[in-house]
């Protein structure tokens, strides 16, 4: 099973969120727009296996302590459409330090720095430039969830299986 360890949004940052997709989607000609049910912050890409316990390990290294996350901002790497994530120090300790946790439990983890971000919009097209404002909403993050990624009919479809 293909897997990723995420940050679930409040309704709120939800709300806020689904705005932008909308003022995206407003001048798009054509994109592949993210579904409200699977708008995430994603810690830790696993990729496929069947190693759930190595991953739970993992992830149970970490004493979990709220933390505020705040988005903020739009950008664009290529055709991908994001909102931005204000830079956080226990954010980016708890990203470096699951990446760690995965690659002692054996997972080909990358080793790139985390750049976080929250995938609007893939594949858009627009006949002029496009203006995306994403207003700065705050929540407390207070879980991390393992989650599994399936198609199904063509759509992505993300579960929860476990969370910390």
């Amino acid at each position: 099973m293909r897997l990723f360890i995420a940050i679930h949004f409040s309704e709120e940052i939800k709300s806020t969120l689904l705005q932008g997709i909308r003022d995206l989607r407003g001048q798009a000609v054509r994109g592949n727009f993210t579904r409200p049910e699977n708008l995430h912050l994603t810690l830790a890409f696993i990729g496929e296996t069947e190693n759930v316990a190595a991953v739970r390990k993992a992830m149970n290294k970490w004493k979990f302590a709220p933390f505020p996350l705040t988005v903020v901002g739009s950008g664009r790497f290529g055709d991908l459409w994001w909102a931005g994530v204000e830079k956080n120090p226990a954010l980016f300790d708890l990203a470096e330090g699951l990446k760690d946790s995965l690659r002692e439990e054996g997972f080909p983890i990358e080793k790139r720095p985390f750049k976080p971000h929250i995938t609007l919009a893939r594949q858009v097209e627009a006949n002029q430039p496009i203006g995306l404002n994403i207003p700065r909403t705050t929540m407390t993050a207070d879980h991390m969830s393992l989650m599994r990624s399936d198609r199904v009919g063509g759509k992505l479809v993300y579960t929860e299986i476990y969370r910390v």
